[in-house]
């Protein structure tokens, strides 16, 4: 193959994989339809009137929690994924007493397609959780997918967890089954549930 075909060929190549990353989707959070641009502090708590549910996968063994709360800062506001540390994580009012978090771990939100919607993945967590029957199980996330942040720039913003984890040898996994209020403080009581995922 004559060299200026090649060059061409590369030329084509080079500007398709151009096209393609500039067309991958970025991920940035937005409260009260606004755009930030720097670091977001979220809060979540149990939608009202429901419960937290670890079990395992056949459901058989379970804890159920009426109060679990959830709180963080971003560190990375814009990119492929907007993430950052978890400063609370708990787990209170359990059927069996109690849980306890070693870790909170990160968490991680990537916009999905183009709705105001986002995977949230979580990485580092620990929690000791009794399972009433065989003690105690030691579960642990590492960039795992543990559900849904379904958002809205008008209504309430809402984190439906429904994920797979980590427990050790007695236990390989358990399913974590929650669904959570997703606020911004220092918000007024209708704004502070806006919250969407924009790229």
């Amino acid at each position: 193959m004559k060299l200026t075909k090649i060059l061409g060929l590369a030329a084509v190549t080079a500007m398709a994989l151009m096209a393609f990353a500039s067309t991958a989707s970025a991920t940035t959070l937005a409260t009260n339809g606004v755009t930030q641009t720097g670091a977001v502090t979220l809060e979540a708590s149990l939608t009202t009137g429901t419960t937290e549910l670890l079990s395992d996968t056949t459901g058989a063994l379970a804890d159920t929690c009426t109060s679990s709360k959830v709180e963080g800062t971003t560190s990375v506001f814009t990119g492929t994924t907007v993430s950052g540390p978890l400063s609370t994580l708990s787990f209170n009012s359990c059927t069996f007493e109690s849980t306890t978090v070693h870790k909170a771990g990160s968490i991680s939100v990537e916009r999905i397609g183009t709705t105001e919607n986002g995977t949230v993945r979580s990485t580092g967590a620990e929690v000791t959780e009794p399972t009433g029957l065989f003690g105690t199980v030691n579960c642990k996330t590492s960039g795992t997918d543990i559900g849904t942040l379904t958002g809205s720039s008008t209504g309430t913003a809402e984190i439906d967890i429904n994920a797979v984890i980590n427990c050790g040898f007695f236990l390989p996994s358990a399913r974590w089954q929650a669904t959570y209020v997703l606020t911004v403080p220092g918000t007024t009581t209708e704004e502070k549930h806006h919250i969407s995922v924009v790229g």
